[in-house]
């Protein structure tokens, strides 16, 4: 908002953020650890890699599984040169490996075994015996004796959640088998997981715990927290890699036949017995064209009049697999309009009674939600996501399936959200305030512990959100308690992003009730004392919240922090040797987030990043803050200080012009306060300090801050 023309300082609203920022430095640097902790070529080797992102997770899977299939990382090429280099014959019966990652078995001539380094498994949902399934890879795959070691990554943990108690028995058993027979391993094993499951198999599993190796923790939000939550999370992990022009060409070619098939009965042989002139059986290989060999199964099963719900099983599981690569592109709306298409042919076979139908609708209310944020009209794809959820819920006994009725509810709130962004805000947001206060009425803080706190941290946002629209103080008032509830259920040690994020909504919440003067004497207080509550809040987000860890969000909380000290300098009652101390405070705190904007900026010349704050605005207060120092006579400074004060806030000030200069309000304020400047260097030094000034505004604006002089 713009303050008062005499004090020409600028405060845009502190960042309300609905979550947290990621950290791909980091992030980068604990996969390079992975990476190099799998390419030592030692064995017997336990790697816990924790990540809740699913679609970071999926990148670095997939990285992984591509560096390390790789010849740089290929050490039998490493280990026979360095043999030759010795003048030593290698064993013609010691397997050797081609650049293209296959084994050729020494004296049997054109052999070619395709045994990969890393190899890649999602987990078996319907028997979750990790040492099993990997045994049963090895003995449907010729493996090598002798030195050749592989590594299993494992993933698809996070599924199980949903399964029953006695399939999580299965895979924790399987883990404590796998730290029993360690000594006769010859595998390495990478175990993708989330934070809970990490603390699950910590408690339940002690002996493979034990014996892990490396523990490597990623940073990634298990969702954000505004986002409606899938009703399952599944991943297809390509068995080979595929060129991006020949996945296009399928994509293009594929997708218009899949939508047909799903419109009208086909017979897809004649369309795919000539597909690129490639035989039939080579095509249907083709991981890519798994939903291809899903319509041909959902064909037989029409032609065998097999059961309905089976019918509805396989359109459900071709609408999965859309749905996933939906969500790893969801710039695209082509996959999710085809996911949407499957699960709506779904509905029509399997029964009105049947556990599946609300998984379903929650799938096709968040592809709709999906679609939204990509779309020109996002009004209409979130008003198709409300009605699948609320479908669903009118379908659903709530306190049969509390957890799924829960779900239903809070995507429910999210979308009702985004929609008060489009239309009818305090309506909205209202309908919102409403699904997220059922929805807690049926997701406890003794469940799922994460999932209630961001549903509590979404609850406190969406009241922040009404509060610009109506009855701020209260509205405020319940951001703040919702807010505060969160944060009682978030381990800082174990969480600390999400911890510092409600901190900082928090912060953001108590600043905006300071600016409330007529609930004052309604609340019998005063606005320091908000303005003091802010400013803890954000500094214990700042403890968490660091440079090297969140660079964007640190910036953000810097300005939020610097923003509360500059409205408690300037409050009346500040007694003038606070003032000027709370003055410092934000001037600090201000060159702290311009700093860190600073090092993104130019750690990204070519794309520049994206903040949640206004820079000008920080640039804009910033001067503001130094010119009042360099103007305040009871502040003790040298000259040359002085002299330096009003040069910074010159300079910052410039800097807000040019962030301004297609903001005609802010860009005239911000020209004010530079002639405003410019007045005081010639008042303080004369010409010599006028002509200082001048040199260094932009020459467009010479001629109108010489005729304000």
């Amino acid at each position: 908002m713009l303050m008062s023309s005499a004090d020409h300082s600028v405060f845009r609203t502190p960042v309300t953020e609905l979550a947290s920022q990621r950290t791909p430095s980091f992030n980068h640097h604990i996969y390079l650890r992975l990476r190099l902790a799998l390419s030592l070529n030692l064995r017997r080797q336990i790697f816990i890699a924790v990540c809740d992102d699913v679609g970071l997770r999926h990148q670095f899977t997939t990285h992984l599984h591509a560096d390390l299939s790789s010849p740089g990382f290929n050490f039998a090429i490493a280990d026979e040169m360095s043999v030759r280099s010795r003048g030593t014959t290698p064993n013609p019966s010691t397997p050797t490996i081609a650049a293209n990652g296959q084994t050729s078995a020494g004296g049997v001539a054109g052999q070619v075994i395709s045994v990969p380094r890393l190899v890649t498994l999602p987990l078996d949902l319907e028997n979750p015996d990790i040492l099993g399934q990997i045994e049963l890879w090895q003995a449907q795959n010729s493996v090598p004796d002798g030195n050749w070691i592989s590594s299993f990554q494992i993933t698809g943990v996070e599924t199980l959640t949903r399964q029953p108690a006695h399939l999580q028995r299965v895979f924790l058993n399987s883990l404590q088998a796998i730290a029993e027979n360690l000594d006769r391993l010859n595998f390495n094993v990478v175990l993708w997981v989330t934070r809970p499951w990490c603390r699950s198999i910590q408690q339940s599993a002690p002996n493979f715990w034990q014996w892990h190796t490396a523990l490597f923790e990623f940073e990634g939000d298990p969702a954000p927290v505004n986002q409606p939550e899938p009703s399952s999370v599944q991943e297809t992990v390509p068995q080979r890699r595929h060129s991006l022009a020949r996945e296009s060409r399928i994509d293009a070619d594929f997708r218009e036949l899949v939508l047909t098939a799903l419109k009208h009965e086909v017979d897809l042989r004649p369309e795919l017995s000539s597909t690129h002139g490639q035989p039939i059986v080579d095509v249907l290989d083709d991981p890519s064209l798994h939903p291809v060999r899903l319509l041909h199964q959902i064909e037989k099963l029409h032609r065998d009049q097999a059961a309905p719900d089976t019918i509805g099983t396989a359109y459900r599981e071709l609408g999965d697999w859309y749905r996933d690569r939906a969500q790893q592109l969801p710039t695209s709306q082509a996959d999710s309009t085809v996911a949407i298409r499957a699960y709506e042919q779904s509905l029509r076979f399997i029964t009105s009674k049947s556990p599946q139908v609300p998984d379903v609708l929650n799938d096709i209310g968040n592809l709709y939600w999906m679609m939204a944020r990509t779309s020109n009209e996002p009004s209409v794809n979130l008003e198709k996501a409300l009605k699948a959820y609320q479908f669903a819920l009118e379908r659903m006994d709530a306190e049969a399936h509390p957890e799924t009725y829960a779900m239903l509810l809070n995507n429910l709130g999210s979308v009702y959200s985004d929609l008060s962004y489009q239309q009818a805000p305090v309506e909205n947001l209202n309908q919102a305030i409403a699904a997220y206060q059922s929805c807690l009425h049926y997701r406890l803080a003794q469940g799922d512990l994460s999932r209630y706190a961001a549903t509590q941290n979404n609850l406190g946002t969406t009241f922040w959100n009404l509060a610009q629209h109506q009855q701020p103080a209260l509205n405020l008032q319940h951001a703040i308690a919702a807010y505060n509830e969160a944060l009682r259920h978030y381990d800082p040690e174990r969480e600390p992003l999400h911890y510092a994020m409600l901190q900082n909504n928090l912060g953001t919440a108590y600043w905006a009730l300071s600016q409330c003067n007529d609930a004052m004497e309604t609340l019998g207080t005063v606005p320091e004392d908000f303005l003091l509550l802010a400013i803890g809040a954000y500094r214990v987000a700042l403890v968490y919240r660091t440079f090297e860890v969140a660079p964007t969000a640190f910036a953000a909380t810097q300005n939020n922090l610097g923003t509360a000290y500059w409205h408690l300098a300037n409050q009346p009652s500040t007694h003038d040797d606070d003032r000027q101390n709370y003055v410092q405070c934000a001037i600090a705190a201000y060159k702290e987030s311009l700093t860190a904007v600073q090092h993104l900026s130019d750690a990204h010349p070519s794309s520049a990043p994206t903040f949640s704050f206004d820079v000008a605005a920080t640039h804009h207060n910033l001067g503001s803050a130094c010119y009042q120092t360099a103007t305040n006579e009871r502040v003790a400074l040298e000259p040359a200080e002085r002299s330096a004060c009003l040069e910074t806030a010159l300079y910052h000030h410039v800097q807000a012009l040019h962030g301004w200069q297609h903001n005609p309000d802010f860009y005239q304020t911000a020209l004010i306060a530079t002639i405003q400047t410019v007045k005081a260097f010639s008042d303080r030094y004369g010409i010599q300090g006028q002509t200082l000034a001048l040199s260094r505004v932009p020459a467009n604006l010479l001629p109108i801050i010489m005729k304000e002089l």
